[in-house]
């Protein structure tokens, strides 16, 4: 046993930092987004997607890299998804325009949502007994509160210090040491029965998703009763509707409905919206008025 409590600990701690990685990347970025804004002549719709593009990314591909991490390997997908967080890290840091920071964060999502879903998997198979995983994954509840508390400190820092591209810089050192580590650490798991990848699925959610988060973000500007606006919320609506359909035909669905009939899971996902559409739907703009309006300097939004 004495032997196994190295490699244990080596795997929460590696699971600890790529999930503090991650966590950092929707929360650090916000008090970057004014500077951002400036070096790259953006307006707000832009410097929006630079935070939606990633979240989308990660929540729509979330469950499918958990079935593909099943079946491929859990330690293999989460180093391929903290390769391409890496690699997108990079080109965010070098991105000159507000298009391709957009769409490198997009691809960082992915990266990161290949990660998250394995990260968890990875707990599970490395501490089966019922008390050392409950420990495990308060470590790692922990670990995503601590770096949304942070985050907008360390993006305030960095970019008061450094620029705005030093964001993204640091996820290189960390992403290789993480790399490097996982193969160390972290062995290798399966699930012997691995569910089918729901394609279906995953192409009308995410495109359903994209188009109600892109009406949304451009009513104010186009007008609510704009064509495309009404278009694109009526896509988005019938693409959900659809996916819906499909997760209950489907014979292995991405997300089993009947999940919900469950008042445990179904307070959890209530909960976790109600905070999303309330704190994290306004942090965005609140940090943009704390700088644009009042003034403040990167690292004061942070403290603030």
């Amino acid at each position: 046993m004495r032997s196994k409590e190295p490699a244990t600990r080596g795997t929460l701690a590696v699971v600890c930092l790529s999930t503090a990685m991650l966590m950092l990347d929707i929360a650090v970025v916000n008090t970057a987004l004014a500077q951002i804004a400036r070096d790259l002549h953006s307006g707000l719709s832009g410097v929006q997607w630079v935070v939606d593009a990633y979240t989308i990314a990660l929540a729509t591909v979330v469950l499918s890299a958990g079935s593909l991490a099943d079946r491929l390997g859990r330690r293999r997908i989460f180093a391929w998804g903290m390769a391409l967080f890496t690699a997108t890290s990079m080109v965010c840091s070098l991105a000159t325009s507000i298009g391709v920071l957009d769409g490198a964060r997009a691809l960082q999502g992915i990266g990161a949502a290949m990660m998250f879903a394995s990260s968890l998997a990875i707990l599970t198979d490395t501490f089966p007994r019922g008390h050392e995983r409950a420990k495990a994954f308060a470590a790692y509840g922990a670990t995503i509160g601590a770096a949304f508390a942070i985050g907008p400190l360390v993006g305030g820092a960095l970019t008061s210090a450094v620029s705005w591209r030093a964001v993204f810089c640091i996820n290189l050192p960390l992403g290789l040491a993480t790399i490097a580590a996982a193969f160390v650490w972290v062995r290798e798991s399966h699930d012997p029965s691995p569910r089918k990848l729901d394609w279906r699925g995953q192409a009308t959610l995410t495109t359903g998703v994209f188009l109600l988060v892109l009406a949304l973000l451009r009513a104010n500007t186009d007008g609510w009763s704009s064509p495309r606006i009404l278009l694109e919320l009526a896509g988005g609506a019938a693409l959900l509707g659809l996916f819906l359909f499909i997760e209950r035909r489907v014979d292995e669905p991405m997300l089993p409905l009947r999940y919900f009939r469950r008042r445990d899971f179904s307070a959890a996902q209530l909960a976790a919206f109600s905070i999303s559409a309330s704190f994290f739907a306004i942090f965005l703009y609140t940090t943009l008025y704390l700088q644009e309006v009042l003034g403040l300097s990167p690292i004061e939004t942070g403290l603030v």
